[in-house]
This record gives structure tokens, C-alpha cells and sequence, in this order.
């Protein structure tokens, strides 16, 4: 599970940079582009929400990490709410991903 941790997180953190790239630095259509489309706060609304719905098991997997790292055993008990909370996260990835298809094929709500 830990390792299944690593992975998700480099992959957010590779989805992020690359999308701070493609909408601030000069790639793609442009920062007025995305500033001024809804379905890019949206997309943005539906990404704090997933980061908010990660502190409490990412702050329970560091301390995992370092009760492991100890000798110490690790307290399984809220894995099953953070399973729930999972499939939740994957669904907001699920509507992002949406979201992101209507910005590619030009959907605006004028």
C-alpha cells in the first residue's frame, strides 16, 4: 500500500507541474485562455477537493511510514474510510478528466 502511495503521489505531482506549465508558462492557449474558462475552475474546484480529502490519509501514511521505519506496528483501523475515501478521490479524477475533454473540444457556457 505504501508503494501503491508512492505512485499516486509522483503521479499528482507530475499531472500538477505539467499543468501549471501548459496553463501559466506560455504553452498551449494561454493563460486568458484557461483564467477565463469554467470548465479550468472547475477542473481546478474538483482538485483542492481531492487535495482536501487527502491530508487526513497522506498525514496516516507518513506516520505509518515512520512507526515502520521504528521496528513499531502501524494501526490498520481507519484503512477501510480511507479505501471509501479513495473511490471518492477517483471519482473527482473521473470528473476532472470530463472536464478536461470539454476544454480540448471547445465546450464554453457564454
Amino acid at each position: 500500500m505504501l508503494i501503491a502511495d508512492n505512485l499516486w503521489g509522483l503521479s499528482a505531482l507530475v499531472l500538477l507541474v505539467t499543468g501549471v506549465m501548459r496553463a501559466f508558462a506560455g504553452f498551449e492557449k494561454g493563460t486568458d485562455y484557461y483564467l477565463h474558462q469554467p470548465l479550468f475552475h472547475l477542473k481546478m474546484t474538483l482538485f483542492v477537493l481531492i487535495l482536501l480529502l487527502e491530508l487526513a490519509p497522506m498525514i496516516t501514511l507518513i506516520k505509518w511510514r515512520i512507526a515502520r521505519g521504528r521496528g513499531g506496528a502501524v494501526d490498520t483501523g481507519r484503512a477501510k474510510l480511507f479505501a471509501r475515501i479513495s473511490h471518492v478521490e477517483a471519482l473527482l479524477v473521473l470528473l476532472m478528466v470530463v472536464a478536461a475533454t470539454g476544454m480540448a473540444r471547445g465546450v464554453t457556457f457564454a
